[in-house]
């Protein structure tokens, strides 16, 4: 089968597109805030061969969280902020990879424009770290 030409890029110990493997992930199906079972699946993915293990964030709370299940497990994890984008500042320290689909900001900024809504989603992602800024590229190459 015939790939089409990605870059590649990293996501924590992973590295993905270009001309390397498939990478599993999987979601874990607990509520952020509870710690104890969101490591236990995140531990069970990983155990189970799963290279990036995400995680859904919604509140501050669940940021909090985030942070205690980064500290308890080396998974690669990606976030997938559900409808709170502007988190992303907040959760980056915590992941390797930040997931948001932009169409979730009408919900927020009926208001305005879409392309004034993405500019102001962009200026604020600028302020995160490094780790992820390649991160967020991984949304562009990694298929859906």
């Amino acid at each position: 089968m015939k790939r089409n030409p990605t870059r590649t890029v990293r996501i924590g110990s992973v590295v993905l597109g270009s001309e390397h493997a498939v990478a599993v992930q999987s979601m874990c199906a607990t509520r952020t805030q509870d710690i104890d079972a969101t490591v236990e699946q995140a531990e069970a993915i990983r155990s189970a061969g799963g290279a990036l293990v995400r995680v859904a964030v919604d509140s501050p709370k669940d940021v909090e969280a985030l942070a205690e299940i980064r500290r308890q497990t080396p998974a690669n994890l990606v976030v997938d902020l559900q409808e709170n984008y502007r988190l992303a500042a907040t959760v980056a320290p915590h992941v390797h990879k930040v997931r948001y689909n932009p169409g979730h900001l009408w919900h927020h900024e009926k208001q305005k424009p879409v392309p004034r809504r993405c500019a102001s989603w962009s200026t604020s992602r600028a302020s995160t770290t490094s780790r992820s800024e390649s991160a967020s590229t991984a949304a562009a190459s990694t298929p859906r």
